[in-house]
């Protein structure tokens, strides 16, 4: 059982440190609004409905969303990530559970890591200098010119190069279409 966490933790770290790391996120402020270095505001946010947004792209890996509403960007998990996720946790064969105490341990860990995992991350629109594709990659840039998801990655892929070049420069367009 402590072998199956510790795997679990090791593979999954990226993940977990996307969402309580948020690359640029400085200080913690009451109900789960962060105030970026920069002032940039960003909040961890229930995740949003897809099919609720104006327009997603989903990473060619299938791990993450951007999501795209009239007045914010979204990032989430996607939901097939999120079951790996769970079925990692679980293992490929729970009726091998030899121990009552090892399938406990699993289903608390199981829902507790889905709890912390199935949120968003939102940005205003009206935080968002310029959107643009460039060299391969989704640049999201705030009202201080700084990179915003610049080294966000999972499972040691970077998000925002992970998004196909035509999924990206749509996404820009209609971005921008809600930017003026």
């Amino acid at each position: 059982m402590i072998h199956l966490i510790q795997k679990y933790l090791l593979s999954s770290l990226s993940v977990v440190l996307l969402l309580i790391s948020f690359p640029q996120l400085s200080e913690a402020q009451d109900s789960g609004t962060f105030i970026t270095s920069n002032n940039t505001e960003a909040e961890i946010v229930p995740r949003y409905p897809k099919n609720d947004a104006e327009y997603h792209i989903t990473t060619q890996e299938n791990s993450v969303t951007l999501l795209l509403t009239n007045s914010a960007i979204y990032l989430q998990f996607t939901d097939d990530y999120l079951e790996k996720i769970a079925e990692e946790i679980r293992g490929k064969n729970e009726s091998d559970d030899s121990d009552h105490l090892g399938a406990v341990l699993r289903s608390a860990i199981s829902s507790g890591v889905q709890t912390l995992l199935d949120r968003a991350i939102t940005v205003p629109l009206n935080e968002i200098e310029e959107i643009y594709y460039e060299n391969g990659r989704l640049v999201i840039i705030n009202r201080d010119g700084e990179d915003m998801f610049k080294e966000a990655e999972v499972d040691d892929v970077l998000i925002m190069e992970d998004f196909s070049r035509r999924d990206a420069r749509r996404f820009v367009a209609e971005s921008e279409k809600r930017m003026i």
